[in-house]
């Protein structure tokens, strides 16, 4: 479905002539091409674009922004796969087991700066806040790496999908509303919007993992995850406790759109919450 918006298509050839364009070394343009081409769904900078036209934007006016989201999100998962020892992702090589560990740690630096770069164009609120979204970014992978060597409860466990993954998608929705629109009620509603999606993303995630059912990503290293944690509290209810809360959060991010009128764009971000929730576990639980 989402791969015949115009968006989705856009997305794709602008990050296509990054790459080519990119005045830069051939072992990082080889590298390039092997994680863009390997695709994706692109959610997050299809977030941006649509959430720049639901506050009154064009998609040119926070396409920097777009391709930034999606390229330092492509940066956290080569260097994940390296820390979790990940084989494949999206049913393509990591990009350390088809090159090596060196050339994709520089090589996912690479890409964050470049992210930055590509953000230098907005206000100065905006590229603070990414480069705040960025560490916490981190600090959440570092909190996912240790989990099954320290303490680590409920309460941890949102503490480190808020950081690592539901950050990006709400920094994507609000700062496209906040480039192109002045209303700071827009600004929040979109936060909450990218933020509830997230955390509904990676639950959804956590529990195809749970169920051996998530075929894209092959690794070594098993996080501590919500039902894992609920398996350990509940027993059989795990799985039903994991979907009440996908449920819910779904909701809230449903939620938040109330507030905007009626359009496109507001229709495509409201498929995009089931698209990336209760589509991705229908027949696989």
């Amino acid at each position: 479905m989402i791969e015949s918006w115009r968006e989705y298509r856009v997305i794709n050839e602008k990050l296509v002539q990054l790459v080519e364009n990119a005045k830069t070394i051939p072992k990082v343009k080889k590298a390039l091409r092997h994680v863009i081409n390997a695709g994706g769904k692109r959610t997050r900078p299809l977030i941006v674009l649509l959430s720049g036209k639901l506050c009154g934007g064009d998609y040119g006016d926070v396409m920097n922004m777009a391709l930034a989201v999606e390229l330092i999100h492509t940066a956290s998962l080569v260097h994940d796969d390296i820390i979790d020892r990940g084989v494949m992702r999206r049913n393509v090589k990591a990009l350390h087991v088809e090159y090596d560990i060196s050339l994709a740690i520089l090589v996912g630096d690479w890409l964050i700066s470049k992210s930055v770069e590509l953000v230098s164009c907005y206000p100065s609120d905006v590229i603070s806040e990414f480069a705040k979204t960025g560490m916490r970014m981190s600090e959440g992978e570092l909190l996912d790496v240790y989990s099954p060597y320290e303490p680590f409860d409920e309460e941890d466990y949102f503490k480190c999908v808020k950081y690592k993954t539901a950050l990006l998608f709400a920094y994507g929705a609000k700062n496209s509303a906040r480039v192109v629109c002045d209303d700071e009620m827009a600004w929040e509603k979109m936060f909450e919007y990218g933020l509830n999606l997230g955390i509904a993303y990676q639950l959804v995630d956590d529990l195809l993992e749970y169920v051996n059912s998530h075929i894209e990503k092959v690794s070594e290293v098993e996080s501590v995850t919500l039902p894992m944690i609920y398996e350990g509290k509940y027993g059989d209810e795990a799985i039903d406790r994991t979907m009440d809360l996908i449920e819910h959060y779904a909701e809230r991010s449903r939620r938040a759109l109330e507030y905007f009128d009626d359009c496109e764009a507001k229709e495509k971000l409201d498929y995009l919450i089931d698209y990336m929730t209760t589509n991705l576990v229908k027949n696989r639980i």
